[in-house]
């Protein structure tokens, strides 16, 4: 496991010439954990052009044969069951931008390596990372959830937030459609609206509204709702009335201690 700041250095030290997988990982304001799967012989440089291409992480997992068993083709496997797995665990976001395809190789081959991303996932356990473990269903970690919805007609606003009263979480639903302009939210507000509509993997822009492409956690420290109903409006709003389930309740209703 290596901190952001010594990837350079232990790289050329000790990584250069030799074929390894590798992963890197971080937290997004907006989306939570992240984590890039890959492989290279030339870790140095892989890792300089991750420094300038990527700003979200801060801690780098590196993978080597002690016996320099692996080379090109094994770590190509690698990265496909690391990717695969990471994305069958489902609880960090994935931050390679197309899947990897399945290489080539001998059954043997793929039996050693494997048994070789068994002990990887070990490791990683050991090194109290989940990026690879299938973790607790949301419900069990946050508790019972309540669906509200925000709806702007004029405006084509459309949106579905689950509401975790227990941790007083908010995660706006994928196939949301929030506002692509901002007019007179919160400094905060604009904030992770600048993040979340800028990021290609978070949403596509669909002419004056964005569409939300994968679930997204919405950080309120206050764990009122005015922040949510502003990040899918682009406006300043009261969200205890905004919000309504589907009996039509507001969340004041639902939760009358929660005011903004």
């Amino acid at each position: 496991m290596l901190p952001y700041e010594s990837v350079a250095k232990v790289g050329k030290e000790y990584l250069t010439g030799k074929y390894a997988l590798y992963v890197l990982l971080g937290h997004r304001e907006i989306g939570g954990q992240c984590a890039y799967i890959g492989q290279t012989n030339d870790f140095t440089n892989r890792v300089s052009d991750h420094k300038q291409k990527k700003d979200w992480w801060d801690t780098a997992l590196v993978f080597v044969s002690k016996a320099d068993e692996i080379f090109a083709s094994e770590t190509l496997y690698l990265e496909y069951l690391g990717w695969k797995t990471a994305c069958e665990a489902n609880n960090h976001n994935i931050e390679n931008t197309k899947p990897i395809k399945e290489p080539g190789l001998s059954d043997d081959k793929k039996n050693d390596m494997e048994l070789f991303f068994e002990e990887i996932k070990f490791l990683t356990r050991f090194y109290g990372c989940n990026v690879f473990e299938k973790t607790k269903k949301l419900i069990e970690e946050m508790g019972e959830s309540v669906t509200f919805y925000l709806k702007v007609k004029k405006r084509g606003i459309t949106a579905t937030v689950q509401y975790y009263p227990q941790s007083k979480k908010y995660v706006l639903i994928e196939g949301s459609l929030i506002s692509s302009f901002d007019a007179s939210c919160s400094k905060k507000a604009t904030e992770i609206r600048k993040e979340l509509i800028s990021d290609p993997q978070l949403c596509k822009h669909e002419g004056n509204l964005v569409k939300v492409i994968q679930n997204i956690n919405i950080p309120v420290e206050s764990g009122l709702p005015s922040l949510p109903a502003e990040v899918i409006t682009g406006t300043s709003m009261q969200g205890t009335k905004a919000f309504k389930n589907k009996e039509g309740k507001t969340f004041i209703e639902l939760f009358p201690k929660d005011k903004t």
